[in-house]
């Protein structure tokens, strides 16, 4: 397939489970598909900006409820097929409704007409997507969210054409995509994914193709990677100091991605703001950070793991600051009664270690802890229906905006805040945020109302995560970004 004189870049992953973008959800399936596809927009990671991709451009309308996309002339599918907006649309339409049940709907949950294609059931097409021609799609959201465009970076949102998906089995393991690179080989799980470069990209690639290689995991890779088998791996948590001196630590970036634990607000054990103080100041965040997650997890500056472009101020201070001495003193002045703290997590490591830390930690400072591990169905089902209290939490943004953390977990009628917390003023901060067409004022919103959460203690912020790749040094112009990996369009290999 490829000569000894073709530039091939060996990358180590995980495992894919699948390369449909329905299911796009583990890693290493992620980083495959960011090559085969291309989506309205990207993420640039040097000047952290979304910029145009498959869209040569966009407008947005009615102060930032609608967007008009003007695609690439001339952009086709892998197969020379032309992309156009009812690619976008049928792809859309595909993740959104009910029946096939994608994780990934969330992403288009604003878009008008996900209540009836996703909650209801009763509509298979989002009333919100309109391809006016077959260079031009708007997008009519139910509300004022300018941030949209950096939704549309998510690796799954791509176009794709009816006719080939039509054909399942086939797809899934010759995927047709738009990207600047294509499928070389077919593929099935356990396989490596072997692309190669598709020279109908607005953008030539520089390498002639890439092998996905699956390896269990990074410790496994590595040494593949230090004897020169493979030009781009993950580096394994006990090796990322040597890494660094050997390889430099370009591919070193902060991962958005945090580890904390809700105080839910509503239950009883909860109910005194002390208590939450007391527990943010009596957790021993370095320990866990050191002695457990080994390097790859970093201090919390707040809500918003750091990486998120303009989240730099450490809003958290001395709440996250360790001082059993502080924390004592606060437990010291309440009732026997209400030092109780009953502290859930999902089984299995390293949450079963974490969890035994804070025990220790919150016993040391004069509480009674009680902890209880549930399998996850069970951990869910229990945050449904309010019947936890401390709880572990766990959170990811998949595209670059501090939304996904504070509206997703804070604001009042969000599904997925299990805190109790509810805030009028945060509410309007949120709405204001998501209206600001300057980045400085939207930005300075979005912390004024982390400020305001933090104030109200529903959350004890444990650390964000780091991800930490190595690259071969004739390996040229990769850039590794914070949501976890990199395109290959613009990479190369020096002699």
């Amino acid at each position: 397939m490829f000569t000894e004189d073709d530039a091939v870049l060996d990358v180590a992953i995980p495992e894919p489970f699948t390369l449909d973008p329905l299911r796009l959800q583990d890693p290493g399936a992620v980083l495959v598909a960011r090559q085969l596809f291309e989506g309205l927009t990207a993420w640039d990671p040097v000047n952290e900006k979304v910029i145009p991709a498959a869209a040569e451009s966009w407008k947005t309308l009615e102060g930032g409820s609608a967007f008009r996309f003007e695609l690439r002339q001339g952009m086709t599918f892998h197969d020379g097929s032309p992309v156009t907006a009812d690619d976008f649309v049928f792809a859309f339409d595909r993740i959104a409704q009910k029946r096939n049940g994608s994780e990934l709907a969330y992403t288009l949950e604003h878009i008008e007409g996900f209540d009836d294609v996703n909650g209801r059931g009763t509509a298979k097409h989002l009333s919100g997507l309109k391809a006016v021609d077959d260079l031009t799609l708007v997008i009519t959201l139910d509300r004022r969210f300018v941030e949209f465009p950096t939704v549309l970076t998510h690796p799954a949102l791509v176009p794709l054409s009816s006719k080939v998906v039509r054909d399942v089995d086939k797809f899934l393991s010759e995927p047709i995509g738009n990207g600047p690179f294509q499928i070389a080989e077919p593929w099935s799980p356990g396989d490596q994914v072997v692309l190669r470069s598709f020279a109908g990209f607005y953008e030539t690639p520089t390498l002639d193709g890439i092998r996905f290689l699956p390896f269990p995991d990074s410790a496994t890779s590595w040494l593949k990677f230090v004897q020169g088998d493979l030009d781009v791996a993950e580096v394994p948590a006990g090796q990322i100091e040597a890494a660094a001196t050997e390889f430099g630590e370009a591919g070193f970036k902060p991962f958005l991605a945090s580890y904390y634990f809700g105080l839910n607000l509503k239950s009883k054990q909860l109910k005194d703001r002390r208590l939450r103080e007391a527990i943010n100041r009596g957790i021993d965040r370095a320990s866990i950070a050191e002695r457990i997650y080994n390097g790859t997890m970093q201090a919390p500056r707040g809500i918003v793991p750091t990486g998120m472009p303009g989240f730099q101020e450490n809003v958290c201070g001395e709440l996250c600051d360790y001082s059993p001495e502080a924390a004592a003193a606060l437990v010291e002045g309440l009732t026997k009664k209400n030092r109780q703290v009953t502290l859930e997590y999902t089984e299995g490591e390293p949450h079963k270690t974490v969890a035994k830390v804070v025990k220790q930690n919150l016993s040391a400072i004069g509480l009674d802890v009680t902890v209880k591990p549930y399998a996850f169905p069970k951990f869910l089902s229990r945050l449904r229906k309010n019947e936890h209290s401390m709880y572990r939490l766990g959170w990811i943004a998949e595209y670059p905006t501090p939304d996904v953390f504070l509206g997703s977990l804070f604001e009042s009628d969000s599904p997925d805040n299990h805190s109790g917390f509810a805030s009028t003023k945060v509410d309007k901060l949120l709405e204001e945020a998501r209206s600001e067409r300057s980045d400085g004022r939207r930005l300075q919103l979005y912390i004024e109302a982390e400020k305001a959460i933090l104030k109200e203690i529903p959350i004890v912020p444990i650390g964000s995560f780091v991800s930490h790749w190595a690259a071969q040094k004739d390996v040229v112009g990769i850039g590794f970004d914070v949501t976890g990996g990199f395109d290959a369009v613009n990479v190369s290999l020096s002699e």
